[in-house]
């Protein structure tokens, strides 16, 4: 949640038709915006910043890096979009910028004495049950190459996509989000993960006013769905396979990030390709492993234009995040 917290608000602030082109990485957030308004902007992101901290605890860091000054530094992005459907389009970012902006912005905070400016998190909800893997497990994985030079980093990846289909099948066989098994929440605490973020900054009014609109919209919304009811802006039986549709569970960011559900052998099989190419210096990983996937949701409209973030429970992208940054130390890059 703290991570789409950025991507909620950046969108909703400049109101595209389009969703302006993001990473969503488990534990943070690549976005890449117009040079407009940029002032505003980083009162925004610093509010994003103190309401993650008030609301969960957690220290996020928080900055933006131009195109110029990542080029000047000896770095470069570059940007594509792959359709998901007829309304989402999901990001795909490919250069070494990626990762020195994430360093860049984590070492230097580009937002200091900078004044919060209430931030717009319409849309962004937590209202799913974690969705258990149904083979074994779910794993979150994380891999980054290290070719000589951009062509041998294709063929890298190139080689990962073609191992990653020979032992988890196609992209459907490890989905880790399936329609029958999504279920809406009526677990508070996983309700209040939304309701701490969504009331900032509180106040008794919202907090009330946002947990009665809750309560409703999850009691309507099963009504809805379950008998495929349709409305005059939404059919309410495509939803769940529009959100299976729209799963952001793969993607690609300065390196390949994906969930799968899929058994301890797989895992295992696919560890073990890694680990000879890591030794090889050829790329290094992260992985872990854990029983279910969780979803947040980002809602422009519920007829077909939501995106849903998939992570791992219990770490998820964050351990894996970790892993990878052990095994690059340890290659010295």
């Amino acid at each position: 949640m703290a991570g789409a917290s950025i991507i909620a608000a950046l969108n909703n602030f400049y109101e595209g038709e389009n969703l302006l082109p993001y990473l969503f990485g488990g534990d943070g957030s690549l976005i890449a915006l117009p040079n407009e308004n940029i002032g505003k902007v980083k009162g925004i992101m610093a509010f994003c910043r103190r309401a993650v901290k008030d609301a969960y605890g957690l220290e996020m860091a928080v900055g933006l890096i131009s195109m110029k000054e990542l080029r000047d530094k000896g770095h470069d992005i570059s940007v594509a979009r792959l359709q998901l459907s007829d309304v989402i389009d999901q990001t795909i970012f490919w250069g070494s910028g990626v990762t020195f902006a994430e360093n860049y912005i984590k070492e230097n905070d580009t937002l200091k004495d900078i004044h919060p400016v209430e931030a717009d998190f319409s849309g962004l909800e937590c209202r799913w049950s974690q969705v258990p893997s149904d083979k074994d497990e779910v794993s979150a994985y994380i891999i980054q190459a290290f070719g000589r030079d951009e062509e041998e980093s294709v063929e890298i990846y190139e080689e990962c996509f073609r191992r990653i289909e020979s032992i988890y099948g196609s992209d459907e066989s490890f989905h880790p989000i399936r329609e029958h098994a999504l279920q809406m929440t009526a677990n508070p605490l996983l309700l209040g993960v939304e309701w701490k973020l969504r009331t900032q900054p509180p106040t008794i009014l919202k907090k009330i006013k946002h947990a009665a609109m809750m309560v409703f919209q999850l009691v309507t919304g099963i009504y809805l769905m379950r008998f495929k009811k349709k409305t005059s802006a939404t059919n309410w039986g495509d939803y769940k396979s529009d959100l299976v549709r729209h799963a952001d569970y793969k993607k690609f960011g300065d390196g390949l990030r994906f969930v799968a559900t899929g058994t301890i052998q797989q895992r295992m099989d696919l560890t073990a390709f890694l680990d000879d190419m890591y030794r090889q210096k050829k790329l290094a990983y992260g992985v872990h492993p854990s029983f279910a996937a969780m979803v947040t949701c980002y809602v422009r409209n519920h007829q077909s234009n939501h995106i849903h973030f998939v992570d791992g429970t219990d770490g998820g992208y964050a351990k894996a995040s970790q892993e990878l940054k052990n095994r690059r130390s340890q290659l010295e890059i």
